[in-house]
């Protein structure tokens, strides 16, 4: 159903993953293709110092209690639009003792009100949160207004043109799912609910980042190496699968890198932001 409005959007978003929030901590703990993207996220985001961070869809808390608890002297703020995500980051927080978390429950639109003028140098989105979001642009303009001069960006998205996924959902006989990003008719992993969400392209990254901040490096995800709910593979692909993560890793280099499950930028402040 089309959503005119940003606050019956965002409800159908917090009412997706407020049900989901359960299963959502059990498949990190059992997927090892999340535990592994998610670890390789995290090693990039370890490379930028911080005193203030933030991630914008915080899910249950493991980044940012894996922040929090790296960088003890530092505050890492947590949003995500699920009040149910946002308990059971609390939730993590307490039983690992740590005192250096701030939550808000709404939309990166919300953080000023959330977190009133306070600004980050470190920005993060695992896994897609930006996806989400009900304008990508306006999004983009929030998240400049809220960055520190000297701030870093590390943002994950899931792609548009996924384009090793189609022939795998071909020889299911899937036509649907094989071309629902590349139409954008991609709601959501699930068949059983959607999601309001949009997959996205570089171009339209671009257009919504490119005013306010520059790409400094980036990165391709499940370009060959089995996208998450395809975790099942693994144990036939035995130690080949290793060669497609590294594989993953060279396409990267190439025209190619964003081809895949999630891409991941790494951006800066403009000067004139």
């Amino acid at each position: 159903m089309p959503y005119h409005q940003p606050e019956t959007y965002y409800a159908e978003v917090a009412s997706y993953y407020d049900d989901d929030a359960r299963d959502f901590e059990q498949r990190y703990e059992e997927n090892p293709v999340l535990k592994k993207v998610r670890t390789s996220f995290r090693k990039e985001a370890d490379k930028y110092p911080f005193r203030n961070a933030l991630e914008i869809g915080c899910g249950p808390g493991f980044d940012v209690c894996y922040f929090a608890g790296r960088n003890p002297g530092s505050t890492v703020y947590a949003l995500d639009v699920s009040p149910e995500m946002i308990r059971l980051t609390q939730e993590n927080a307490r039983s690992r003792g740590l005192e250096n978390i701030r939550t808000g429950t709404g939309s990166v639109e919300d953080v000023p009100r959330l977190f009133p003028d306070q600004k980050f140098d470190l920005v993060y989105v695992f896994f897609g949160g930006l996806n989400t979001v009900f304008d990508l642009e306006a999004a983009a303009r929030e998240i400049a207004s809220f960055c520190t001069d000297d701030a870093v960006l590390v943002l994950t998205f899931v792609n548009r043109f996924y384009i090793t996924e189609i022939p795998l959902w071909l020889a299911k006989g899937r036509f649907d799912k094989a071309f629902e990003r590349v139409f954008k008719k991609w709601r959501g992993y699930s068949d059983l609910r959607k999601i309001p969400s949009r997959v996205l392209s570089h171009g339209d990254i671009k257009r919504a980042f490119g005013p306010h901040f520059s790409i400094t490096s980036k990165r391709g995800y499940s370009i060959f190496y089995p996208a998450w709910y395809r975790s099942h593979l693994l144990p036939r692909l035995g130690s080949f699968s290793e060669k497609l993560w590294k594989l993953d890793r060279l396409v990267s280099r190439t025209p190619l890198w964003n081809i895949g499950e999630y891409s991941l930028y790494v951006m800066k402040p403009r000067a004139s932001s």
